[in-house]
């Protein structure tokens, strides 16, 4: 839904991401200013957009800069250019570039010195899913900022999280949920793996997705108070059992002849844990190896 003023944004990066961005913001009915390196790639955007050859020209009485860049070092580069710090003063940045903690509160201070409302964030979403029900935001930084922007952000997700005043928070959260589905998918494909390198049709084990995925569903929630409660005892399934089906699957990796490198890496993480005496807890009592180098 079209704000009640349109914004003037201007976006910063115009490969697939920010030109859905872009494209999003105007569709949304707000002035949008695009800039990037080459050129021809912003007048490309389109969509209701204004490409800009100039970028001090392409900020220049905008309330809302939109930045989506490869990485912060190719952003830090640019904001260093003359004159494109006080060209950014008084408005709002909103840093879309994928990165770490640490790289949110370098930009923060950044923006600190020189007059600038920051707002650190991390997309969950292709730019396929931008301004759909599957595309989520997550929101780090000053509370006032993100509320005084909320409704025009909502053109690029309707789920804007606000997650916390720690700027660092946003990126966290993503790097997190992108570690569950990274090594979530790595699990998923090897045991795919496994089922062809027996004979059996790997469709056979993605018709079974609800399973694992319920699996994990109940784990995630057990996991969730036993880790707030620092107390992983239980009488469902000790970790020594746990453990001995992993070298199951290990096993059955070697036999077969494929890579046993990701079930061994499993394992040797499990095994750590019951080194630490947490044999006879619950699954989740891995969490607390996992919190020491």
């Amino acid at each position: 839904m079209p704000a009640s003023r349109p914004t003037r944004i201007a976006v910063i990066g115009s490969g697939l991401m920010g030109t859905a961005l872009s494209r999003a913001f105007a569709a949304a009915g707000h002035e949008v200013a695009v800039w990037n390196r080459t050129h021809a790639k912003a007048k490309a955007v389109g969509g209701g957009t204004v490409a800009f050859e100039n970028l001090r020209e392409a900020l220049a009485g905008r309330e809302l800069v939109v930045v989506s860049l490869s990485n912060y070092a190719a952003s830090a580069e640019l904001f260093s250019s003359e004159g494109i710090a006080a060209a950014l003063a008084g408005t709002t940045l909103v840093q879309l570039t994928s990165g770490s903690p640490s790289d949110a509160r370098s930009g923060l201070e950044w923006a600190k010195r020189h007059g600038v409302d920051y707002l650190d964030a991390a997309i969950l979403a292709y730019p396929g899913f931008v301004a759909t029900d599957y595309a989520t935001v997550f929101y780090a930084g000053s509370r006032a900022v993100f509320d005084r922007h909320h409704q025009t952000l909502q053109a690029i997700a309707r789920n804007s999280v606000y997650v916390d005043e720690q700027i660092g928070s946003a990126a966290t959260l993503d790097c997190a949920i992108l570690e569950a589905y990274y090594g979530g998918c790595l699990s998923m494909l090897h045991a795919a793996a496994m089922c062809k390198a027996e004979g059996l049709d790997p469709k056979l084990f993605f018709a079974q997705k609800n399973s694992f995925l319920g699996l994990v569903s109940v784990t995630a929630d057990a996991a969730q108070d036993m880790v707030a409660r620092d107390d992983f005892s239980g009488d469902q399934c000790s970790l020594n059992t746990h453990v001995a089906a992993i070298e199951h699957i290990v096993r059955l990796s070697r036999d077969a002849r494929i890579s046993a490198r990701f079930p061994q890496e499993l394992l040797e993480n499990y095994r750590r844990a019951l080194g630490a005496g947490l044999g006879a807890q619950e699954l989740p009592a891995v969490f607390r190896t996992l919190t020491q180098e």
